[in-house]
């Protein structure tokens, strides 16, 4: 039986690691991710968009659309992610 990718993670060729970065501390590689994404996310509109994304934001827009009553505040969107198992 094959096994599935871990949720997350894309599938196809691994890029090799940057030398060094297995020697540093996991607060080092955390500040090496971040200044990593700042330089990629300079220009946002260069990262490219999946398309099952847009999809999944057209769907959610139309359900919206349908029925605003159903949506949810802000507010209440951060209460579930600070407190997921309420």
């Amino acid at each position: 039986m094959a096994s599935r990718p871990r949720k997350g993670r894309r599938e196809g060729p691994s890029l090799p690691e940057p030398v060094g970065f297995s020697s540093l501390s996991k607060p080092e590689k955390i500040r090496y991710l971040q200044a990593l994404w700042d330089s990629i996310s300079e220009k946002p509109g260069e990262i490219p968009v999946p398309e099952s994304h847009l999809m999944l934001a057209e769907e959610r827009l139309a359900e919206y659309r349908r029925d605003p009553s159903r949506a949810g505040s802000a507010r209440d969107l951060l209460d579930r992610l600070k407190n997921p198992h309420r």
